[in-house]
């Protein structure tokens, strides 16, 4: 899995450093600049760390853009293969069930292992430079969102190769992209906390959410698990992810409520317990990259 690399100095520094200026006038006015001042300058460093990461990741030049549509098929499409035709699994449309399961959690596996790594590889120019550190998680969520678009592709071509026409349901699929993005960014500041935290067990971590695939419907959909693991498989936020896509594209129905709110929930425990640590310990990043 590629990681992260480290920031271009120059372009962070531009971002980092720009300051526009406030309105001269005072009071509700002024205080409105100074406020869409910061927001930009935010803005502006969150964009130099996601494009460093995707030039880390895709290269530069032309052919950026071909392995940005290539890159999900070198990383799935083997395995959708094998999987789909050498293994007998319950169920239509085999292919496009188990892209259902592993395009999405591609998101959020992506984004715990750069989020593990993102404060360690960004060690330079947190000692070096002042910007906000909250955007480091965010920046990781980014660069896989970027990563995520292009495996919309292989869902449209498992579509294509069963011969599943969309529905009205489509229209819901932002919708459950974008709870997708809001759980992978949960994990983040998750992931780049523990890695500051206990360094030496990343590996285990990335080992603990490969297992939440294989304790979730990945391999096989939730209609063929029996009870009592059908009704403990839902406790697992990616189970309502893999079956919400799986309802949008394969079945054309909306998803179920449960199928959102298990990992929205998810997203918002994890934020809230994490984003206030992480902004607490941001203070002291450098003195554990010393």
């Amino acid at each position: 899995m590629p990681a992260l690399a480290r920031v271009p100095s120059r372009s962070v520094r531009k971002a980092a450093s720009t300051r526009m200026e406030a309105p001269a006038s005072s009071g509700a006015g002024g205080s409105r600049g100074h406020v869409r001042s910061s927001v930009e300058r935010r803005f502006d460093v969150l964009l130099a760390l996601t494009r460093s990461d995707l030039r880390a990741r895709y290269g530069r030049g032309p052919w950026q853009l071909l392995k940005w549509l290539v890159d999900p098929f070198a990383l799935l499409g083997v395995y959708l293969v094998l999987v789909s035709v050498l293994v007998d699994r319950p169920g239509r449309a085999v292919g496009l069930s188990l892209a259902c399961a592993i395009v999405p959690f591609q998101l959020v596996m992506m984004t715990v292992t750069n989020g593990l790594g993102a404060v360690a590889l960004r060690g330079s120019i947190i000692l070096n430079m002042s910007f906000d550190r909250m955007l480091i998680p965010v920046a990781a969520t980014l660069t896989e969102t970027v990563a995520f678009g292009a495996s919309i592709v292989m869902l449209v071509l498992m579509m294509v190769v069963y011969g599943v026409a969309p529905t009205a349901a489509v229209f819901a699929f932002p919708l459950v992209a974008v709870v997708t993005v809001l759980f992978a960014l949960g994990c983040a500041f998750a992931a780049s906390l523990f890695s500051l935290w206990l360094r030496d067990l990343r590996a285990f971590a990335i080992s603990f959410v490969r297992t939440l695939f294989f304790l979730a419907p990945g391999l096989v959909a939730l209609p063929f698990i029996e009870e009592p693991a059908n009704t403990l498989v839902r406790l697992n936020p990616l189970t309502g992810l893999f079956e919400s896509y799986r309802a949008v594209l394969l079945y054309g129905e909306a998803p179920a409520p449960w199928m959102l709110l298990t990992p929205l929930v998810a997203a918002a425990l994890l934020m809230l317990v994490f984003v206030p640590l992480y902004q607490r310990e941001q203070q002291h990043f450098a003195k554990v990259l010393e």
